[in-house]
């Protein structure tokens, strides 16, 4: 008869003997078990560090071009601009590129280099360059104005950012504690100059992020005192305070500030990605994983991706997707997944500049170098059997 423990015919095996064999049977499978889970752990963890879940591919935009910086204010409209008065406008999320060269009637800006664009709406964009440039468009591209423009040569504004509804409605950044702010879409620009009282002192300007009426600003100081920190204000920019980072966590400065309308915010420099939250302002080290020391080091700037999660930029062609952000933890440490990107054909010799997204998972890269040609790069879903690139 089957014996009832072990299934085993009682005739082909003495009991005891069948027993011992099904329980180290079980005890085998239960330590597989355990091990297979292990083993899909770590498999698991690897991609979460170092997955490229993201394809990109290149844009046909003009040859020679340089471009720094996208805003993307509609499903499938995208504005780039770029160095030599690049401006491009897409309205099929990147298929095709129509260039842009209506400002004053006729007045081209190939004298000046872009750094930033910033499109509150499809009608609406400001755009900021060197020699203290600031442009627009109210008609959606079809006419650019140059609404401010300095005699100082060597002033660059290197950042502008928008918001649609609460003042200030933009804010424009740059070299030497230069700001601009726009109280209203569609009014005059005022110089503020009391943005060195925050107690900066001399100071390069990086990259501006608004929110309601808080304004942060990445600070580099110029004077040799190099104390890393954000120049903040919360009163849409009646003052100013500094925000000071430990040398710890920023040991080469803040460069890059951007954030999400959950609250949550962003800065990097190279070698740090700190997080806070603007209830607080309290910043935490973001944990680098090892594998992504080195592409750390490059970083420059950090764009919002409408998904909830950042696009980390700069030199050496680094793209990292931040994703799956957390409250900091009982030791202050923000906890996110570190995706590293691959743009087909951009290399050491490139830096990434400011990434647009017009939906999640559904973005532009802009890519400019001093000596090879520019590019960007459209991603439009996540690898899953998808397109590469999401079309109207």
């Amino acid at each position: 008869m089957d014996d009832p423990v072990t299934g085993f015919i009682s005739g082909s095996l003495p009991v005891s003997l069948s027993r011992r064999l099904w329980r180290a049977c079980v005890r085998f499978l239960w330590m597989s078990k355990w091990l297979f889970l292990l083993i899909a752990l770590g498999v698991v963890g690897s991609c979460q560090s170092q997955s490229q879940s993201f394809l990109w591919v290149a844009g046909s935009i003009p040859s020679g071009s340089q471009p720094t910086s996208v805003s993307c204010p509609g499903p499938s409209t995208c504005f780039v601009v770029g160095q030599n008065g690049l401006i491009l406008l897409t309205q099929n999320g990147g298929l095709t590129y129509q260039p842009l060269d209506f400002v004053n009637g006729g007045f081209a800006l190939a004298n000046f280099n872009l750094t930033s664009i910033s499109c509150p709406s499809t009608l609406i964009c400001y755009i900021v360059g060197n020699q203290g440039l600031i442009a627009q468009t109210l008609d959606g591209g079809a006419t650019f104005q140059v609404t401010n423009e300095t005699v100082n040569g060597n002033l660059t504004l290197n950042s502008v950012s928008c918001q649609t509804v609460t003042t200030p409605a933009c804010v424009a950044v740059g070299s030497n504690n230069s700001m601009y702010i726009l109280p209203i879409l569609s009014g005059a620009w005022t110089a503020v100059l009391n943005s060195s009282s925050s107690g900066v002192g001399p100071a390069n300007y990086g990259q501006v992020a608004i929110s309601g009426s808080t304004i942060l600003i990445s600070a580099q100081t110029t004077s040799g005192q190099g104390i890393p920190g954000l120049v903040v204000s919360s009163d849409s920019g009646v003052t100013f305070q500094f925000s000071p980072i430990s040398q710890a966590d920023a040991p080469q400065g803040i460069s890059g500030v951007a954030c999400q309308l959950s609250g949550t915010c962003i800065a990097v420099g190279p070698g740090a990605v700190l997080q806070s939250q603007l209830s607080t302002l309290s910043w935490y080290p973001v944990a680098i994983p090892q594998s992504f020391s080195q592409q750390a080091g490059f970083l420059q700037e950090v764009s919002p991706d409408p998904s909830g999660s950042f696009w980390l930029t700069g030199s050496s062609g680094t793209l990292i997707y931040l994703s799956n952000g957390v409250s900091q933890t009982s030791t202050g440490n923000g906890l996110w997944i570190f995706e590293l990107q691959t743009l087909p054909g951009s290399g050491i010799s490139e830096t990434v500049g400011q990434v647009g997204c017009s939906g999640s998972y559904s973005c532009i890269a802009a890519v400019y170098s001093l000596s090879v040609n520019g590019s960007v790069y459209e991603t439009g879903a996540q690898i899953s059997g998808q397109s590469s690139l999401q079309t109207p």
